[in-house]
């Protein structure tokens, strides 16, 4: 038998070998924290991404760190054995392969900093400039004239008010779903909306329900403000709200890692068949300035998805430009394409977007509408600009203009009394005339009023509480043809009058009348024998489906002399901009 003998130190050695903690392991905790970065923040692996630089900046310094916790280990452990002697570390000394850390980078960031020196505004101004091209039109020739009752003048947030009130009234839904705050504006056949998908209200809902889908969303009508809750053939399984593999935007990454895309907008199909479609990029100028090159559309209910190059998008789809871009193209157009001298010092030409922006559908498309103003006087445009947001295809209308506040500013103060506040202006053409048509919303959000106001006379306001008494007070002071009105399709209504009060409303007489339990508001207009009319008397309405009375028929009470069938006088020739006015 042969007995070792054990020093105390030898125990104290062996613990400190089992206790010790291998720095390699560093690198299996490195790549998971990797995954868990790319699994959140999904940075596309592109030269031209920033995030894709920070990203690698982000996996470069992670290696250092543990490369230098290595090496200081080794470096603690020499200290300990020659403790009696001075040990110096110095950054110069430090091993050569930290060389491979700090030259990469430093190359890395002067090839970044003089590119984009190169490719700046300093050296390509007038390609700066050329992003987009407006071509110059006459407005009274060319700018299209909307239908007035097809203005979409229900904007994002009272749309997000109608939508959230009419999920509440539907409590089977309301108790697993919210409304999503997307309300995407697009035009179906024509007819503009904005549409939003449900989304799962909260983590234990989204359990409850994911295997099963969202079975609906939302379709607002951005004229009347009607919401309907649309059910797909199918439900929902991509969007915002979900988790994993099937959050819209994980997907699409997962699906396209190497494509630069901001994040994905709901859309809906003429067949009502949901998408969510998300703009690819690339650079006009090595790391500048991006620019569309394709479009990624994901069905939302199966996760089937497909890339189009410019050339092939579908026709269906409204938005393949965002907002943003386009206005900063036109923010550059406005600035460099007389060169980059002349914006610092002359600024000769040079003009900027107004501070807002609105959207007008025409002819199955969206196009973004905005101000154009010249840098050195912010208090009247110089013109209009209309960019399809499907083509980028950009028109110029010169016009010396009311900048758009001024203009909201003006109609705010017609109902100053009331404090409404104005929506950003839409410009639409009315029958030649350059027209700012606008919505004045209370405290609550609610559209009370409906305003026009003069372009080149923002003084000029008329404000009604709906489109047709609007057109009837722009017409007392314009020539405006108004096509006949479609008798058949008015409702008549008789009966004994109950209850009559006078009101005056914004310096016009109403008269209400209760007639079988029912209040209807007649304009004294109509009639100018409506002031004699007392109760227990019979009288006839003709009212249209809004409920807006057209004609007050009192024979029975006053004989021939009071009938007064239609205040809307007909014309032969009618005008397709006012087509179904009443």
């Amino acid at each position: 038998m042969i007995i070792k003998d054990v020093t105390p130190n030898d125990t104290i050695n062996k613990k400190r070998t089992k206790r010790s903690f291998n720095p390699n392991y560093l690198y299996f905790l490195l790549a998971i924290g990797i995954f868990i970065y790319y699994y959140l923040t999904l940075p596309p692996l592109h030269y031209a991404s920033y995030q894709t630089w920070f990203f690698l900046l982000l996996i470069y310094a992670g290696i250092f760190a543990i490369e230098l916790i290595k090496d200081s280990n080794q470096w603690l452990k020499k200290i300990k054995n020659n403790s009696n002697q001075a040990t110096e570390i110095k950054f110069g000394k430090l091993p050569k392969k930290y060389r491979y850390f700090y030259w990469p980078v430093i190359a890395i960031l002067l090839i970044g900093l003089v590119g984009k020196f190169i490719f700046s505004p300093f050296f390509m101004a007038k390609d700066y400039g050329q992003m987009i091209n407006p071509v110059s039109k006459d407005f009274k020739t060319t700018f299209p004239e909307v239908n007035i009752d097809n203005v979409p003048l229900v904007d994002r947030d009272t749309a997000v008010r109608l939508g959230n009130r009419h999920l509440g009234a539907l409590t089977e839904l309301v108790s697993q779903f919210e409304v999503s705050d997307e309300y995407t504006q697009i035009n179906i056949k024509a007819e503009p909306y904005r549409v939003t998908p449900l989304k799962y209200a909260g983590l234990f809902k989204w359990l409850n329900n994911f295997s099963q889908g969202i079975p609906h969303y939302l379709q607002v009508d951005n004229v009347t403000g009607k919401v309907e809750v649309k059910t797909p053939e199918k439900p929902i399984r991509y969007s915002y709200s979900d988790h994993f593999g099937r959050n819209i935007s994980r997907h699409l990454r997962f699906n396209y890692p190497f494509s630069i895309f901001e994040s994905p907008d709901f859309e809906v199909d003429d067949e009502g068949n949901p998408y969510y479609i998300a703009t690819s990029y690339g650079r006009n100028f090595f790391l500048n300035e991006p620019e569309p090159n394709g479009l990624i559309v994901v069905n939302a209910m199966t996760g089937e998805h497909q890339k189009y190059a410019m050339d092939e998008i579908p026709s269906w789809v409204d938005r393949v430009y965002s907002a943003d871009l386009i206005m900063h193209q036109l923010d550059q157009n406005g600035k460099f394409k007389n060169g980059f001298w002349n914006s610092v010092f002359a600024k000769e030409g040079v003009t900027e977007t107004s501070d807002g922006y609105n959207y007008l559908p025409m002819n199955d498309d969206i196009y973004l509408y905005t101000g154009i103003t010249s840098v050195v006087s912010d208090e009247s445009n110089i013109g209009f600009v209309l960019v399809n947001l499907r083509t980028k295809e950009t028109t110029m209308y010169t016009l010396s203009a009311a900048e758009e506040f001024s203009a909201m500013a003006s109609a705010e103060g017609s109902v100053q009394e009331k404090g409404y506040k104005a929506t950003f202006p839409l410009l639409i053409n009315l029958q030649g005339n350059p027209m700012y048509i606008l919505t004045l919303k209370d405290s609550s959000g609610l559209i009370k009023n409906y305003s026009l106001v003069d372009v080149q006379d923002y003084q000029k306001v008329y404000i009604a509480s709906n489109m047709k008494q609007l057109i009837q007070k722009y017409g007392e002071d314009n020539p405006v043809v108004l096509e006949a009105i479609n008798e058949e399709t008015l409702e008549k209504v008789s009966g004994q009058v109950e209850k009559i009060q006078a009101v005056i409303k914004e310096g016009e007489t109403y008269y209400y009348f209760m007639l079988d339990g029912k209040v209807y508001q007649v304009p004294a207009r109509l009639n100018e024998y409506l002031p004699f009319v007392e109760e227990g008397q019979t009288i006839s309405l003709k009212i249209d489906e809004l409920s807006n009375i057209h004609s007050v028929d009192l024979t029975e009470i006053f004989g021939d002399k009071a009938n007064q069938e239609t205040v809307i006088e007909s014309s032969e020739e009618a005008d397709p901009l006012l087509d179904n006015i009443e």
